[in-house]
């Protein structure tokens, strides 16, 4: 066997993991016990049930925790509540789902229907309603049971491109009302035609420590795969496993449809060895609040790098995940005998459809560990996952609360000096290194007291595109919150945002025929810190502007709040460092 058993001493200290596997794996374990109910819930569009997006799909920071559903680049489709109901939740925002609705059913589940382009007539009023009572675009309304029954196959809203949409599709979700954790829709039997197994792209073996060898090298091995029948095999016949040491496997897979859709997620997938069960998932379930914990499912680094998700079969320290049914050793297999183990991957969907890897890896003792001195790094700091670190520079102070990592982290960075008309020094931070909750970073820096209120962090990524991560003054220095590493400096933003008309000329007064319009649109944009707030009065009275922040257009649709005649419109959009844009328009409807 290629596992080494372990000492007293590594015993006692996993006793802690141990206990805490147990406790958070038996409520795994009861919720994936669950018998859902197939035929409760019918598809919400009347077109066939294609999808481009699964459960459980890879995403950046997160699971995807829906079902996508084309809608062939159309928007305005009906969309029909899945079973009888109610409406519980009406939300509408810019971003994550725009338009959603949350419909409650008496069989413990509630539907979520996304990136809505409006809702029925009903809804629609009450939602605007409401918008006019606070004076905002952004609500969050809760219903009670009684306020807006529906039926199964009532249509309550229409298919759109809202929120953080990239297209035209509906997000739809199933979640356990009482828990709030989404659920496979999958799993309840929708009609998806589905008769094709997941795909495996590449095997990969990470070593787990600087002793370890992949035939003869401490590095990551990466084997591409080939299809062979119904199983997969690696594409160079010729290729050979040597390990001596610690590893972990991963593997690069995606699933699809019978019908042409993406590169969809692998629900179920396991791991054997010599027949024996070292570790398998199943992404059946998601706690919103353990999305992020992706970054510990796949190989942070090397998506980071090279953009491949390559979903690792071993558990880190810090993972918090509810997906994992078996996991021997973390997931680990230590080779220290001399001999042929054969390993077996299987990936397997909800529908049935399953493929297989099958290689071996031949362990050895011949190979002599040597491992070269790393190269000197002047900065260097140790991270650890379970408490907190802090770490004080003269150009930086960086802070992070317990559970900010994944495993024990090397951080290596660099400070660039101050240059130009630069406030402070640019901090180059590691990006390989995942961050799981918001760390503190202050960097330090010079500016005149008159800018001090406009200043903020800025990260550059490694595209070399440059965004703001907010922040504010503190003392000596901006302080933000952070999620990510990469380049972090100092700037300052003094420009308002712009407010452009779009459908109209903006000089004049009254030369626009208004009154054959439906609305007046105006495209608004800000050049770093970003939107912030933003408002439209006609006549001193406030009226609802729709915004749609991917295409940075905002409207007013003329309603009973625009009356005949002559009017003044001013609006008002502010960003995130207090600089404010007035734009103000005499018009006659």
């Amino acid at each position: 066997m290629p596992f080494s058993y372990p000492t007293f001493t590594e015993l006692a200290n996993d006793m802690k993991k141990v206990l805490f596997a147990f406790l958070f794996c038996s409520n795994v374990i009861s919720a994936q016990s669950v018998a859902y109910p197939k035929n409760y819930f019918h598809s919400p569009v009347d077109i066939p049930l294609e999808l481009s997006g699964n459960f459980g799909e890879l995403r950046p920071n997160h699971f995807h925790t829906g079902i996508d559903i084309t809608t062939h680049g159309a928007e305005g489709l009906p969309i029909k509540s899945a079973a009888d109901g109610y409406v519980s939740r009406i939300k509408i925002g810019p971003w994550g789902y725009g338009r959603v609705l949350y419909v409650t059913h008496p069989n413990g589940y509630t539907t979520v229907y996304g990136h809505l382009s409006s809702f029925n007539s009903a809804l629609a009023a009450y939602a605007k309603e409401n918008q006019y009572a606070v004076n905002s675009f952004e609500i969050e309304l809760i219903l009670e049971a009684n306020q807006f029954p529906v039926k199964q196959g009532e249509i309550i809203a229409y298919s759109g491109n809202t929120g953080s949409s990239g297209g035209p599709h509906l997000h739809f979700e199933i979640r356990d009302s009482k828990t709030e954790e989404a659920v496979n829709p999958l799993l309840f039997g929708f009609p998806v035609k589905d008769k094709v197994a997941p795909v495996a792209v590449t095997l990969v073996i990470i070593p787990a420590n600087p002793q370890t060898l992949i035939n003869g090298k401490n590095e990551i091995k990466k084997i591409p795969l080939k299809a062979s029948g119904i199983s997969y095999v690696f594409a160079d016949a010729a290729e050979n496993i040597i390990i001596s040491g610690k590893v972990g496997f991963a593997i690069e897979a995606y699933d699809k449809e019978s019908t042409p859709t993406g590169k969809n997620g692998v629900y179920g997938i396991r791991l054997t060895c010599d027949n024996k069960t070292i570790f398998s998932s199943r992404i059946e379930r998601m706690p919103f609040d353990k999305s992020r914990f992706i970054n510990c499912f796949i190989n942070y680094e090397e998506n980071e790098k090279y953009n491949h998700f390559y979903q690792q079969s071993f558990l880190l320290p810090n993972n918090q995940l509810p997906v994992y049914d078996t996991t021997v050793n973390n997931g680990y297999c230590e080779f220290k005998t001399d001999s042929i183990h054969r390993f077996t991957y299987t990936l397997y969907d909800v529908y049935g459809n399953s493929t297989n890897l099958n290689f071996k890896v031949k362990s050895t003792t011949k190979y002599n560990p040597v491992v070269d001195n790393a190269p000197y790094v002047p900065f260097v700091h140790i991270l650890l996952w379970d408490t907190t670190n802090l770490i004080e520079e003269s150009a930086f102070r960086f802070e992070t609360p317990s559970g900010a990592f994944y495993q024990n982290e090397i951080l290596n960075f660099t400070v660039n000096p101050i240059k130009g008309k630069s406030y402070a020094p640019k901090i180059n931070f590691d990006a390989s290194v995942p961050i799981q909750k918001a760390c503190t970073l202050t960097v330090f820096a010079t500016i005149p007291d008159s800018l001090k209120s406009k200043a903020l962090l800025a990260l550059t990524n490694k595209k070399g595109i440059r965004t703001s991560s907010g922040g504010k003054w503190n003392v000596n220095g901006v302080t933000a919150e952070i999620k990510e590493f990469g380049t972090y400096s100092v700037a300052v933003d003094t420009t308002a945002p712009t407010l452009t008309p779009i459908n109209f000329d903006q000089k004049g007064t009254f030369q626009v025929n208004f009154s054959a319009m439906k609305n007046m649109q105006f495209r608004m944009s800000d050049n770093f810190s970003g939107i912030a707030t933003f408002n439209a009065t006609i006549d001193s009275k406030w009226v609802l502007l729709d915004y749609e922040p991917k295409k940075k257009l905002i409207w007013y649709t003329f309603d009973e709040h625009c009356n005949k005649g002559k009017h003044l419109l001013i609006i008002t959009a502010t960003d995130k460092v207090g600089n404010v844009q007035i734009y103000r328009k005499y018009f006659e409807n």
